[in-house]
Parts: C-alpha cells; sequence; structure tokens
C-alpha cells in the first residue's frame, strides 16, 4: 500500500510543481533575460537547453540563486536527482536575503531525495527548511508527499493540514487530505476536504477523476440489499462514539449518520423529478445546516478549520452553486446550463470564497 500511496501522491505533486515555478519567476539576478529564456525552455520540456541558458547566466554570476533554483528544478524533471542535490546544496552555501527562493530550493532539495530514495534524509530537509521559514506551506505539503509515501500517515496528514492553513488556496493539500483520511474511515474530514478541493479546482483533470470519491463517500455507509431492503453501516469508530457525551476531537458521528440517512432515500425511493446535482445539493444544505448548529464547542482541525467556512457558505445559500461547480466536470448539459444562466450567482460565490477570512 505504501508504495501505491507514494506513486499517487507524486502525481499531485508534479501537478503543483509548475506553481512552484512561477513563483521562482518573480526573483531575478544577474542575467534575467538568460534566465526568463530557461524558463520558456523548460515549460516546453526542454529541461538540457533550459539548464545550459542557467549555466549560462551562472558564468556570469556563479552565485545568482536564482539560476540555481531553476537549474535544480529542471534537473529533477530530467530525473537527474544527484544533479539536483548537488546544485541545492551549492544554493544553500549562498549568504542571501532571498528567503522565497531558499524556500523553494529547499522544497526541490527535498523531492530530489524523496524521489531518488532516500524519503527519511528528505523530510530532514524538508524540517530544516521548515526550521529557517516555519509554515512554508510548500514545505509542509512536500513534507506530507514523502511521509505519505513512507506510510507515515498521521504525520502525513498532519503536514497536510498545516499545508492547508499556511495557504487555504492550495488545491492540492485538500486532495491529499481527502485521500488520506478516506483510507482512516473519516469520511466527513474527508469529503470536506474534497468539496474545498472542487470549489477551488472545479474543472480540472483531477477534478473530474475525483468526482468518483466524492459520490463514493456520499452512499459509502449505505448499500442496497435487496429490492426493497438498504443497510446502514457506519465506521466503528462512529458507532462507538455513539455512546459518548463529550464531543470527540473531529468527530462527525451524527452528521454522517444524517448523510447515510439521506443517501438511503435516493436509493430507496423514486426521486425521478430530482436531478442527481438537485439531490446532491439538497445532502449539502443538510451536512451544512447541521453542521452550523453543531459547530459550537466542536474541536479539532475540520471543526475549526473547514467546519466555519461551510457554515458561512451555508449562510449565504452557495450549496447550489457548489453541487454544481462539482458536477461541472461531467459534461452534463442541465449542469452547464444552470452554471451559464447563473454566472452572477457563481461570481458572487466566488468572490466571497476569496474574500473569506480564514481562522
Amino acid at each position: 500500500m505504501p508504495g501505491m500511496l507514494k506513486r499517487l501522491f507524486l502525481t499531485v505533486l508534479f501537478l503543483s510543481g509548475t506553481m512552484l515555478h512561477a513563483q521562482l519567476s518573480n526573483y531575478q539576478g544577474g542575467d534575467g533575460s538568460l534566465i526568463e529564456e530557461g524558463i520558456k525552455l523548460h515549460d516546453q520540456g526542454k529541461y538540457k537547453e533550459a539548464i545550459a541558458k542557467y549555466n549560462a547566466a551562472l558564468l556570469i554570476d556563479k552565485n545568482n540563486l536564482h539560476a540555481l533554483a531553476e537549474k535544480a528544478y529542471s534537473q529533477t524533471e530530467l530525473q537527474d536527482y544527484k544533479a539536483a542535490i548537488s546544485t541545492c546544496k551549492k544554493a544553500l552555501k549562498i549568504k542571501t536575503n532571498d528567503t522565497e527562493a531558499l524556500k523553494l530550493v529547499y522544497t526541490t532539495y527535498g523531492n530530489a531525495l524523496d524521489l531518488s530514495g532516500n524519503p527519511k534524509v528528505a523530510v530532514k530537509i524538508y524540517d530544516k527548511g521548515l526550521k529557517e521559514h516555519p509554515n512554508f506551506y510548500s514545505l509542509n505539503y512536500n513534507k506530507g508527499v514523502t511521509l505519505s509515501g513512507m506510510g507515515d500517515w498521521d504525520a502525513a496528514i498532519d503536514a497536510f493540514q498545516l499545508s492547508a492553513q499556511a495557504r487555504p488556496s492550495h488545491s492540492s493539500s485538500y486532495l491529499a487530505l481527502g485521500r488520506m483520511l478516506v483510507m482512516k474511515n473519516q469520511n466527513i474530514p474527508a469529503l470536506l476536504s474534497y468539496l474545498r478541493f472542487h470549489a477551488i479546482e472545479p474543472d480540472s483533470r483531477r477534478a473530474k477523476e475525483n468526482f468518483k470519491f466524492v459520490q463514493e463517500l456520499v452512499f459509502s455507509n449505505v448499500k442496497k440489499t435487496g429490492e426493497n431492503a438498504i443497510s446502514i453501516s457506519l465506521p466503528s469508530q462512529s458507532l462507538e462514539e455513539m455512546g459518548k457525551n463529550d464531543k470527540t476531537e473531529n468527530s462527525f458521528r451524527s452528521i454522517e449518520l444524517i448523510l447515510s440517512m439521506q443517501s438511503a432515500l435516493d436509493l430507496g425511493e423514486n426521486q425521478e423529478n430530482m436531478t442527481d446535482v438537485e439531490r446532491f445539493e439538497k445532502k449539502l444544505t443538510s451536512m451544512f445546516s447541521m453542521i452550523s448548529e453543531t459547530k459550537q464547542g466542536s474541536s479539532g482541525f475540520y471543526w475549526e478549520f473547514l467546519a466555519p467556512y461551510f457554515a458561512e457558505l451555508h449562510s449565504n445559500n452557495y450549496e447550489s452553486v457548489l453541487a454544481h461547480l462539482v458536477f461541472s466536470n461531467q459534461e452534463d448539459e442541465k449542469v452547464n446550463t444552470w452554471l451559464s444562466e447563473n454566472e452572477n450567482r457563481v461570481r458572487s460565490f466566488y468572490e466571497w470564497s476569496s474574500g473569506y477570512k480564514w481562522r
């Protein structure tokens, strides 16, 4: 399982690589034109040609941190991890106030170590980078990727949570959280993580692939056992929590039960007058309403960080927008028509979401 899981997360990792690349392009020094030419070549997949441009910039200024950072990134894409590690070591010896570029050098350094089969050393590099640059989202995110590949799921979840808190708009952090939480049978936290991912990134290839996982979570506890028989089976920890009077950290047991009951109704009742997206919206409304009513006194990352976002979403009646965004990649003509006809409502949702004050 850890090996397969690692491959899954490494796919996510490289999809976020271009964002790091874009950040680096803001930092110039030495012959900036050569570096920009290298970046263009890198973006075309011409990594060797890009490295040649960075080397030319380094002949002008051997301590050009930006050129070294870009060179290491291209070397990593070439899978020349030994060279990338060497370049990162050179970069970290340079005395500089360019903290943003250094953060990204640490990220590339850790990635190269992990991909070359040295995950434990990679974690040490991420930790060293975080010691110098606390709460940098990319270091925590990539640390989580490495930890997940090592099978240390709890530590990986902690790292992904820190990444999401440091940059709430980082969609990959929520996608990674969802994947990990599903394996720990934490269905509602996983679903909330996935929903936040789809709110940020609704029309990507990843969103299209993840749609099925959202649907699996919605019906995860429900099974049709006969023509007129449906069973509901909650995870064991949820059942254990049912008998407790005190609230367990990150417990969503009552919400999971209500969601399961609604999903059972979908399987058992004739609801031909409702579309799939309308039924999904109904579930979201019920779930977010209950979150709003029960979040007081509840504790844990998902109650304290994600739940308030969805509670406020509910107070603004944005469930219909979110539901259609989740379904927007399913090539459903009715969904696309709704999104076109409600363009102002969708824009209002994104204005609210981007301006939301994370706690």
